[in-house]
């Protein structure tokens, strides 16, 4: 698989152990390209040079948290699906996570293996997302093309 083709995925996280254990856990999988962030101005940077498919963030931190990072990198990438982690969990937090985006929620201590499965899930969406989007273009391509054809015929006919 080409490094291209792969999902881009961003662990965010003032936690460096916490970053560094889903880090080593996630390098397994050879699908994914795992990066970190150890704050949310460093993740909405780093996410500006080059947008990542998934965001795993947690939600409280220093500065920036999960959900302002969410709400900022909303403003300009749809595709990006995010994971919130937080040992802070609360109903309230869950649905403004949600209704912000979030693909899914999940309360310290985990599984890695759930949120393996959790990312598992957010590439099949993404990817989706992407097939979506590249076939949106081709059929906008090709109405172009269609009407460019059309315009073209109707003058020749009125050239008769």
């Amino acid at each position: 698989m080409k490094q291209n083709d792969k999902t881009r995925l961003l662990i965010v996280d003032d936690d460096r152990e916490i970053r560094s254990v889903l880090s080593l856990y996630l390098e397994d999988d050879k699908d994914l390209v795992v990066d970190t962030a150890g704050s949310g101005e460093e993740a909405l940077a780093k996410n500006g040079a080059s947008p990542y498919d998934i965001i795993v963030t947690d939600l409280k931190m220093p500065g920036m948290g999960g959900i302002e990072l969410i709400k900022e990198i909303r403003k300009q990438e749809k595709i990006t699906e995010f994971i919130i982690i937080t040992g802070y969990a609360s109903v309230d937090t869950a649905i403004e996570a949600v209704k912000l985006g979030a693909f899914d929620y999940v309360v310290k201590p985990f599984k890695l293996d759930e949120l393996q499965i959790m990312i598992n899930n957010a590439k099949d969406k993404v990817n989706l997302k992407k097939a979506n989007e590249h076939l949106m273009k081709k059929l906008e391509d090709l109405h172009r093309e269609i009407d460019v054809y059309s315009r073209a015929k109707q003058k020749s006919y009125s050239a008769d």
